[in-house]
């Protein structure tokens, strides 16, 4: 879900842009989202001005009940990213976890999703506990890459899913006629990328995404920026020490913007709540981001193929001990099984709402503390015709009164030929404006729209 390019390589290189959900998650849409016609559609506009978009879609993934938030992040924490391997570990060989928040290589991505949930599969492939049932919860990347796995290896697979729809923070929509990532965006680093191999499994196109093809950037406070940053290599306790530690407490409106764009917006989480060795976890991604022209969900597809689904099924406890595992889901009747996948996000599982018998022990629950459930909201907008820089693909805009509000946008033109732009908040920002109805979303963004063309 990750998706901006670093101001400048911090010690060891950074891990790149990582994507997903971007995603995604569940979709808030309101009295003009889904495609639906906006008030004043047809004003006219004069010379020079910003036209009132056609339709809308945004996304408030905070509010979703099965998400609670958009993908992970390292908080400050004693344990660092061994939090996410404590999280993965399986208990009684019967109780096993996947999900991007697990995976120590590709954390917050759609592959690392993937990568997890295989790997959760070839867990229970080699485990020497008996039995070939298995009971996966959750069917995103990781639910379905692991049941896919075992289901191939003719275990006998039930694959539980909360939503009416499969995917989980993945959701492809549509808007102005092409596809409209909720969630997952991204390939990051496409090179040797298990996700780049479904893709071309697909049949699909990925197009290449060029992070410094941008109008907007304030050069200034990116500079000012990267001179805090340098501060990071003597940091003594990375794992424990927030970003905001080397930024001044007061911050100019300058820094706040490049603060934003840098941080906020890539790992979903501001410079106080990360942990300095966030940027460094992960494996370094190679070859370049790819967007994806006819959508993610034909990915989604690939990696399910004909594998059965169960929809609507909201699990509320799973209980497990050395002989197996036994699922409740709402209304529905108990499965039992050899074995359990829970691939839930860490949102919903920091929550408590998926209770577990006998409880999660303490290193779990460490786990959980030591990470966190970020925050990245999208709008996309239609509109008339193009009225921006067509031949971008990053628009960046700096609101000296309110820094890192619409601060970065993807321009639609350039990826699909259609007259769509995406507009990004993370953070608290995005918390601001999470509850907001759809009015008055667009009024802040288009605010900010006129504002660029001062």
């Amino acid at each position: 879900m990750r998706r901006v390019r670093p101001v400048s390589e911090s010690r060891g290189g950074g891990p790149g842009r990582r994507t997903v959900v971007t995603a995604g998650l569940s979709v808030a849409a309101g009295g003009i989202a889904g495609g639906g016609r906006s008030r004043g559609a047809h004003r006219a506009a004069g010379p020079g001005a910003v036209p009132e978009p056609v339709s809308l879609l945004r996304t408030s993934w905070s509010r979703d009940p099965f998400a609670r938030g958009s993908y992970s992040f390292l908080a400050p924490s004693p344990l660092g990213a061994k939090a996410r391997t404590l999280l993965a570990a399986p208990l009684n060989g019967r109780l096993h976890f996947a999900g991007e928040a697990c995976s120590s290589e590709a954390p917050a991505t759609a592959h690392g999703a993937l990568e997890s949930g295989r790997r959760a599969a070839v867990e229970i492939i080699r485990s020497d506990r008996a039995g070939r049932r298995v009971v996966v919860i959750g069917a995103g990347f990781a639910g379905l890459g692991c049941a896919r796995e075992l289901a191939d290896e003719g275990y006998e697979v039930t694959v539980l899913e909360a939503r009416d729809r499969v995917g989980g923070r993945v959701r492809t929509r549509r808007i102005a006629g092409v596809p409209a990532e909720m969630g997952a965006s991204w390939i990051h680093g496409s090179q040797g990328n298990v996700m780049t191999r479904v893709l071309r499994q697909s049949g699909g196109r990925g197009r290449e995404f060029d992070y410094d093809s941008v109008t907007g950037r304030d050069a200034a406070a990116v500079a000012e920026l990267g001179r805090h940053r340098r501060k990071l290599d003597d940091v003594e306790e990375p794992d424990t020490t927030p970003v905001s530690a080397v930024l001044p407490r007061s911050p100019s409106a300058a820094l706040r913007y490049a603060a934003n764009v840098h941080y906020t917006q890539e790992y979903a989480a501001d410079p106080d709540r990360l942990a300095v060795s966030a940027e460094w976890e992960g494996r370094e991604l190679r070859g370049p981001d790819l967007l994806l022209p006819e959508g993610y969900d034909r990915l989604i597809a690939q990696v399910r193929g004909e594998l059965p689904v169960r929809t609507g099924a909201v699990v509320t406890s799973v209980r497990h001990n050395s002989e197996g595992a036994a699922v409740r889901v709402r209304n529905g009747p108990q499965v039992e099984a050899d074995h359990a996948v829970v691939t839930v996000p860490v949102g919903v599982l920091k929550a408590g709402t998926l209770a577990f018998d006998p409880p999660l022990p303490p290193v779990k629950s460490q786990a959980l503390e030591a990470l966190g459930s970020g925050l990245l909201d999208k709008l996309w907008l239609e509109f008339p015709y193009v009225f921006w820089d067509r031949n971008v693909d990053v628009i960046e805009f700096f609101d000296r009164e309110e820094p890192g509000l619409w601060s970065w946008w993807v321009n639609g033109w350039k990826v699909f030929g259609e007259p769509v732009l995406l507009g990004f908040n993370a953070g608290r920002t995005a918390q601001s404006l999470a509850r907001a109805s759809d009015d008055a979303v667009l009024a802040s963004c288009m605010k900010a729209l006129r504002g660029m063309r001062r």
